[in-house]
């Protein structure tokens, strides 16, 4: 029975404990929780408030903070004698007032723009209440001239700042047509009615963080001169900053639309911040103009967003967003200096689809890295083959694999001399040369014209090899020399031929110098050794005074040699029908062009080969080379073609 009452008493004084603690921690809360005690505001209570300005910010300051300020209907006579007295105290004011409305709940609509000075602007218009640096500054804001009472304008001037920090609105707020000389703070106010500041400029900071807009906000055609922040706000009605133009830092950070927020024909000067952001409608930028970033970084468009017309010259940086629509950037304008952050881009639904201007839009998708990029690439080649824009799908696999390589390359990359010829180190050696030349040549099968460059090149080259060895024997007993024409005419076919590739890739390719440098590689060394050797050992053998090239005398006409091979077939029957070239005729020359073509095209205009009597084995290994090179070359080119033509993509893709 002692044990029990021990063990009773134990559990006792520990559950006490464990409730005085609860209780201890939870006190705090509740007393900040506790609601803030407000008073309503009488005409007594105005009146020693304006006759009583407090201090802020170096400015005498009308405190009506902490209180309750009906203007419903049923408060008409309160609402018409507040206005008046506000007004008539501002407007005598010889300096500018401050309002602070701060921890206030205004009930009923609230006209706010009949608190500032009703002005006609215009030079020489202007009240001599304003200081003169005031009125420098409002001619700024409307450089107009007046010609006649029917060009005045007018517009309330707010002198002093505006401060509406834990602000509750139950009505309307009436704002518009008003221009604000100082700053307007609105930190986590909320706004239960619609608030119009429409055709409203405004000079100083702009802050609306945290503020909640149950209704709809009109910013329709204002003009923002300095920093505007509506971080961690919340719109929920229609959000319309139609015409806008925002020459400060705009910050639109953690903030949630839950409608549609308009944004048609703005301006960002600056930048403008929409990270983390949530958009639950549509979202419109159509027509505007972003002279700096964009960011959107780690936001979730869940609807359609339109950049449609855009003019763009930075950066829109959409990483780590979450894509769950259609992103429109159909007859965008870009400059240079323009560019579209996607890494990271993720297409969380089945409608998810980006949508641009063929061509043009995949070169300006930019992805810094491969790692966890994979399936975003995936999606984005998807989405454009789906679209049948072949160029920017191409282009957007032709990025991969540049990210492909040079992650490789970094693997390369000798920190020690212990991991060369490692297995690992090895391994990778192959495919990195491989997916180098597969870039430099055919920026990885994406450029149809530097391949075709390339074949030209190639056909150049082989051709005055040929026409060289063939034609040029100077050191035999009766030296075979071309004629001065024959010499001329090579040389120049030879010569503009490159000419006209060299443009090409300098005009096609980003890497001009390493594209060059690989073709080198490939056609150099080998053909100029052999050329070399073949003059440097001499010609000791029969039929020296003839071409080592032959043609079918049977037909001319235009063939298809894809599986021919460059050399005399051994049946007697055919044999009969090869010749050798003419050496006397004019055109002789086009002869070497057309053996090159059959070699690197698999096309011709004559069947031409190589004869196999007395035949120099340096001058087949020419030969063969050139084809091994040619049936490679048509591999690359098929391969290209079926990427850059529709109907052949689809038929291998689909």
């Amino acid at each position: 029975m002692t044990n029990v009452t021990k063990t009773l008493g134990t559990l006792t004084l520990c559950l006490i404990c464990c409730l005085s603690l609860i209780l201890w921690s939870v006190s705090p809360l509740q007393t900040n929780a506790q609601t803030i005690s407000r008073s309503y505001l009488t005409p007594e209570i105005l009146q020693a408030k304006v006759k009583n300005p407090t201090q802020q910010e170096a400015r005498e300051t009308i405190d009506l903070s902490n209180l309750i300020i009906d203007f419903t209907n049923a408060n008409s006579d309160f609402s018409q004698y507040f206005y008046q007295e506000l007004n008539k105290l501002i407007s005598r004011s010889s300096d500018p007032l401050n309002l602070d409305f701060s921890n206030s709940i205004i009930q009923g609509d609230f006209q706010l723009n009949q608190l500032g000075i009703a002005s006609s602007v215009g030079e020489g218009a202007l009240s001599s209440l304003f200081t003169t640096l005031e009125q420098e500054k409002i001619n700024q804001f409307y450089p107009l001239k007046i010609n006649s009472t029917e060009d005045i304008p007018r517009v309330n001037i707010f002198r002093g700042s505006l401060y509406f920090n834990n602000t509750v609105f139950t009505g309307n707020i009436e704002a518009a047509n008003s221009l604000y000389l100082q700053s307007i703070i609105a930190e986590e106010a909320n706004f239960d009615g619609i608030v119009d500041f429409s055709q409203s400029i405004f000079a100083k900071e702009f802050n609306f963080s945290n503020a909640v807009f149950n209704q709809n906000l009109n910013f329709y055609k204002s003009h923002f001169f300095a920093r505007v922040k509506f971080d961690l706000a919340k719109f929920k009605g229609v959000t319309d900053f139609n015409k806008n133009q925002f020459e400060e830092l705009t910050e639109f950070k953690q903030t949630f639309f839950s409608q549609l927020a308009d944004f048609t024909r703005c301006t960002f000067v600056d930048t403008v911040d929409f990270s983390r952001a949530g958009f639950g409608d549509r979202l419109i930028f159509t027509k505007s103009k972003f002279l700096h970033p964009l960011l959107f970084i780690n936001s979730s468009l869940e609807n359609a967003v339109s950049f449609r017309d855009i003019y763009l010259n930075s950066l829109i940086n959409l990483q780590d967003t979450h894509l769950l629509s259609r992103l429109d950037f159909s007859n965008a304008f870009y400059t240079p200096q323009a560019s579209i952050n996607v890494s990271g881009l993720a297409f969380d639904a089945t409608e998810s689809q980006i949508i641009g201007q063929p061509g043009i839009i995949g070169k300006y998708l930019r992805i810094n890295r491969l790692q966890g990029n994979e399936t975003l690439f995936r999606n984005l080649i998807r989405n454009f083959r789906s679209l049948e824009q072949i160029a920017d799908a191409n282009y957007l696999e032709y990025q991969e694999k540049q990210l492909q390589e040079k992650a490789i390359s970094d693997r390369l990359s000798v920190k020690s001399w212990r991991t060369i010829f490692t297995g690992n180190w090895i391994s990778l050696i192959l495919p990195w040369l491989s997916l180098n030349l597969l870039l430099l040549l055919g920026d990885y099968g994406t450029n149809i014209t530097l391949i075709f460059s390339i074949g030209i090149t190639t056909i150049a080259l082989f051709s005055f090899l040929f026409w060289l060895i063939d034609r040029y024997r100077p050191h035999i007993s009766q030296p075979v020399i071309p004629r001065r024409d024959e010499i001329i005419m090579m040389l120049l076919s030879y010569s503009g031929a490159n000419l006209f590739s060299l443009v090409n890739i300098f005009v096609t390719t980003n890497r001009p110098w390493l594209t060059l440098g690989a073709i080198a590689i490939v056609l150099l060394p080998i053909p100029l050794l052999i050329t070399i050797l073949i003059y440097h050992r001499g010609r000791y053998h029969k039929l020296l005074d003839s071409s080592y090239f032959v043609e079918n005398g049977e037909l001319r006409q235009f063939r298809l040699l894809i599986g021919r091979l460059p050399i005399m077939p051994r049946f007697v029957f055919f044999r009969d029908r090869f010749l050798p070239i003419l050496w006397e005729t004019r055109w002789n020359w086009l002869n070497y062009y057309d053996f090159s073509l059959n070699n690197i095209f698999k096309l011709g205009f004559n069947d031409l080969r190589v004869r196999d009597q007395h035949l120099p084995g340096l001058i087949s290994a020419l030969v063969w080379y050139q084809w091994c090179l040619g049936v490679l070359y048509i591999v690359l080119l098929l391969w290209t073609l079926s990427r850059t033509i529709p109907g052949l993509n689809l038929l291998i893709y689909f």
